[in-house]
């Protein structure tokens, strides 16, 4: 490939458009038109200048690569394209759009691909013709820091598709893991039910503050309420309303989490770019709990523990990445230790979020989840797949690649 089009000229879009450009492509920057193309370009030119200054990027290198990207200004130009990109807002119609609107400006042996976090791949592409060209290349934001590419095979995408995509990534310097199509994929869903159960810790009345210290006190970077303020607590209510209209069943459509959203918004708290969230932040990142979390949700009279806090935020993630290598959302558990790492944030000196399950001992895990069932709900159900598996002492083994360590015998 020598020439991509990358349309929608966002934060995301940008950061694509971004490692694109470093690896040496040529990037048509696409958007609603020639001025908002040309608009997104000098953003992208103001966030290199900012990762010079902060000693992330160097000069010459910034300037050559914003060198290879064009703002397009007439459609006509993506004749010359070898592949796509649409990374719009998560809205089925506003996808579509972009969709048929590249069908129609591209050659015919162009590829097409979706920067969806969680819409069904194969659904979008029910909008062209040639859907067994067209797959999901859904990248983490921030594109240039996060190396994680879930590559999506949709129902109609071509090995031969599938092949270019992980090919492309790969190119990019960044890391693909393959993920069968589904609500969320993986990395989205996963997430979601860490930053639900965070939730709904919430609305059991922990002290928000305590949930983000469990998590950073055991190695991760940033705790999950304040990953939805930067996410943006209105987008997240947003994907659950998009998620319902699609007719996802109910477990799919994050109970757990819209009660506790809803109440938010109701109350201006839409999230850090919007006002403020959980947090109100200071113009130097300092984060200070928002004074009015207590009336909204009444602090309970016993309070968890910080352990216990994080395991039971651990066990909600590793339930769910479990039930995906169960249901072939994803193919192996080295695959889904490697999207933990690189695209979760999930700390790495556990080697990823199932190689903690294995450490912490799966019958122990097993055992944990179903007291967990009991106090708080059928989320934490172990399913038979998973008992079988603990009974038979073998850890995950049967979805490990194996290495010259684990199949060497005494």
């Amino acid at each position: 490939m020598r020439t991509v089009a990358v349309v929608g000229p966002g934060l995301m879009g940008l950061g694509i458009t971004q490692v694109a450009a470093a690896a040496g492509l040529q990037v048509l920057l696409v958007g609603r038109d020639g001025a908002a193309a040309a608009a997104g370009r000098a953003r992208l030119a103001t966030q290199l200048q900012r990762q010079v200054e902060r000693r992330r990027l160097d000069a010459a290198a910034a300037e050559a690569l914003l060198a290879r990207v064009v703002a397009v200004a007439d459609d006509a130009e993506l004749a010359r394209c070898d592949l796509a990109i649409e990374s719009v807002a998560e809205d089925r119609a506003a996808k579509l759009g972009v969709l048929r609107r590249l069908q129609a400006a591209l050659p015919a042996g162009a590829l097409i691909a979706t920067n969806t976090s969680g819409l069904p791949v194969s659904g979008l592409a029910g909008a062209l013709a040639r859907p067994e060209r067209f797959l999901g290349l859904h990248f983490v934001s921030p594109v240039e820091r996060m190396k994680l590419v879930e590559v999506v095979r949709g129902e109609r995408t071509a090995p031969a598709t599938l092949a270019a995509g992980l090919a492309f990534v790969e190119r990019l310097g960044q890391v693909p893991i393959v993920v069968r199509d589904g609500p969320g994929f993986f990395t989205s869903r996963v997430f979601a039910a860490y930053l639900d159960e965070a939730l709904a810790l919430v609305a059991e009345g922990v002290d928000p503050v305590l949930i983000d210290a469990a998590v950073t006190a055991h190695g991760r970077a940033i705790g999950p309420l304040a990953v939805l303020d930067d996410i943006s607590l209105a987008l997240n209510l947003q994907q659950i309303r998009q998620a319902r209209a699609d007719g996802l069943p109910p477990e799919r459509c994050r109970p757990l989490a819209e009660p506790v959203l809803t109440a938010m918004l109701l109350n201006g708290r839409a999230g850090r770019r919007q006002g403020g969230g959980f947090y109100d932040t200071a113009a130097d990142g300092t984060r200070t709990p928002w004074p009015g979390l207590a009336a909204l949700f009444p602090p309970a009279a016993l309070q968890p523990t910080s352990g216990g806090l994080c395991l039971r935020l651990r066990c909600a993630e590793a339930m769910d990445a479990l039930r995906c290598l169960e249901h072939g959302v994803i193919d192996s558990a080295d695959a889904a230790d490697t999207g933990s790492l690189l695209g979760l944030g999930f700390p790495q000196a556990t080697g990823g979020l199932l190689r903690w399950v294995e450490h912490f001992g799966l019958p122990r895990f097993v055992d944990t989840c179903a007291e967990f069932a009991r106090e708080h709900g059928a989320r934490f159900t172990p399913s038979p797949w998973l008992r079988e598996r603990a009974a038979l002492g073998r850890g995950l083994a049967d979805w490990r690649t194996p290495t010259p360590e684990r199949t060497t015998t005494p």
